[in-house]
């Protein structure tokens, strides 16, 4: 009996970071102070600097902010990882491979108060979803697990004759799971969080898929929590990247 695994949960976990406001300070000062500069490189600088934080925001004087970095352990289904890999200037990807390694039978299924009909207003570019019925849910949840165990099956069939994994895998849906490590800079995860919230107040409100939002959202966090100042102004001027 196949010991398959059905989630809703995506992790993203931070491991290591480096900078803070202080160096988003430090970075802007060079150019005025030169050598000087150095002395901003510390975190007690940066409350007194919070004005320069937002003029460099308002302004979009973006270089200052990536000057720091971040990086998270995230697992999560194959199609959020195809919609976050499209966020491509100031992020670097290592993402587990199906062509070196046979993949786990975890497969990503939606939570009951996942919004998934269509709702009467909506539209491609302004998508509006309602939640299930019950029995819609449990319907549409059953045939999915039902698909992803007969899939996983066959990709084991596959495999158990000599078939090369980078061909085996082609059998998965695109739910089944990946991990991987995503490194970036405050400037490129504004620009990541701008595309990938919804927030009715923003200055270009975006309408992205709830699972790359809730991704979005924990690394939201990290950025609030390791960046107050920036993530402050970020907020501030609508929620649009320097």
């Amino acid at each position: 009996m196949l010991d398959v695994r059905f989630t809703s949960e995506i992790t993203v976990k931070p491991v290591q970071s480096m900078g803070g406001d202080h160096m988003v300070v430090a970075a802007a000062k060079v150019s005025t102070s030169g050598d000087e500069a150095m002395k901003f490189a510390s975190e007690e600088n940066a409350e007194a600097n919070a004005g320069l934080i937002g003029y460099l925001m308002r302004y979009r004087h973006g270089t200052p902010f990536e000057h720091s970095a971040v990086t998270f352990f995230v697992h999560a289904p194959a199609f959020v990882w195809w919609e976050w890999v499209r966020h491509r200037i100031g992020f670097s990807y290592n993402i587990e491979s199906g062509r070196y390694k046979v993949l786990e039978p975890v497969f990503w299924v939606p939570r009951p108060d996942r919004k998934m009909i269509p709702a009467p207003d909506h539209k491609p570019s302004r998508p509006k979803f309602v939640v299930a019925a019950r029995y819609e849910f449990l319907d549409v949840e059953g045939e999915m697990r039902v698909a992803c165990l007969r899939a996983y099956e066959a990709y084991q069939r596959i495999l158990g004759v000599g078939v090369a994994s980078e061909v085996a895998r082609s059998v998965l849906p695109f739910s089944v799971y990946y991990s991987g490590w995503v490194t970036c800079n405050p400037r490129s995860l504004m620009a990541f969080l701008s595309l990938r919230t919804h927030e009715p107040d923003a200055t270009f409100v975006s309408y992205p898929q709830a699972e790359i939002e809730e991704a979005a959202r924990a690394t939201e966090e990290i950025l609030k929590t390791g960046w107050p100042l920036t993530y402050a102004a970020f907020c501030k001027n609508g929620r649009v990247g320097p």
